[in-house]
Parts: structure tokens; sequence; C-alpha cells
């Protein structure tokens, strides 16, 4: 997790500096004290990581080219919480190994428990994303004509390849360090969109 911190505090260190203000300074003093508390083994962790996760959408492109609805601002809070929640437990699964390998009963049952908050964490996701795409999109010809479209596209396409790894994985295929890779790929897709200007 030290390292998924201390990526969040470097990008928004620099982006800081490229657009300062004051949600960004609160977003990455939260992701610092978050690492920090990491460091230590701290469990309160949870409560600057959280606090950084509702900032980000505020401190997207879209908070600074003009002023967000707050429906927009909530579905994005949401979509960003829900999405860390799937994408940080695929993460921390992938660094565990199991006794017996990933095709044991016990693998099976853990896999079975984190099932349960991943469908509806990917569920609440996809919809999130969904109906915000269709507010920053004119149309279906925005996915590859632009810059926007097509780094969404690509999210898009890396969250259905996490779907089918997670699909393989839960019937006992090694693939979880694999879909590892693939959820930090999207993540920085997601990073990537949020210095985008969207087509709309």
């Amino acid at each position: 997790m030290q390292s998924f911190f201390l990526a969040a505090v470097a990008g928004g260190g620099a982006l800081l500096i490229l657009e300062p203000s004051w949600v960004v300074a609160a977003r990455v003093a939260a992701e610092g004290l978050a690492f920090v508390l990491c460091l230590r083994g701290r469990p309160l962790v949870l409560v600057p990581g959280l606090l950084a996760a509702l900032l980000l959408p505020l401190a997207g492109h879209a908070a600074h080219v003009h002023v967000e609805p707050a429906g927009a601002v909530f579905a994005d809070a949401v979509h960003v919480l829900s999405g860390a929640m799937w994408a940080g437990g695929i993460v921390a699964l992938a660094t565990l190994e199991p006794p017996g390998g990933w095709g044991s009963a016990e693998a099976r049952v853990l896999l079975e428990r984190f099932g349960r908050v991943a469908v509806i964490a990917a569920g609440v996701t996809a919809l999130t994303g969904v109906l915000r795409a269709t507010e920053q999109l004119h149309g279906l010809g925005d996915l590859w004509t632009t810059a926007y479209g097509v780094v969404l596209a690509l999210k898009v396409a890396g969250v259905l390849v996490v779907v089918v790894l997670s699909v393989l994985w839960r019937r006992g295929r090694a693939v979880g360090r694999v879909e590892a890779m693939v959820v930090v790929g999207v993540a920085l897709a997601t990073a990537a969109l949020a210095t985008l200007s969207s087509p709309a």
C-alpha cells in the first residue's frame, strides 16, 4: 500500500505545482498522512485515505473548468470509492500466496468472500462511470476522435480485461498478479482522464 500512497502523493504534488488549489493541497496532505500512517502500520490509515478519495473528484479537470453540479461531484466520489474498493482488493489479494495455490479450498473461500464485495463495487463503479461518460462525451464518435475519448476507451477495455481475469482467477487460475497490473493501468488511465478536457 505504501507504494500506491507514495505514487498518489507524487502525482498530486505535480498537479499542485501545475494547478495550485486548496482542494489539491488538501488531497495531497491527506495522501501524505495516509502514507505516513501506512509506513507505521497504523489502522487509522483508512481515514485520510478515504478523505483523499473523496477530494479526488473535486480536484479533477472539470472542477477547474466550471462548477460541477453537486450530483456530478457525488457520482464521481462514489465512482472513485467503489473503484478503489474493487481495485484495492484485487491488488491486495494479488500479493498473497495461499497454501496450496489459488486452486486450493482456502483460496476459493478467500476469493468467494472478496467476490461478494467485488461484484457490488464493480457494478457501482461501472454504473457511475457510464453515467459520467454520457455527460462528458457528445457521442460514440468521441471515443476515437478525441484524446479524452481514446483514453476513456482504453480504460473501459482495461476494466473488461479485469472482469475476464477475475472470472479466471475465481476458477483457480493464478492470474492475480496479471490482473493487478491491469488494474494499475486502469488507474493510470483514470489519472490521465483527470488531466484532459472532455469533449462536452
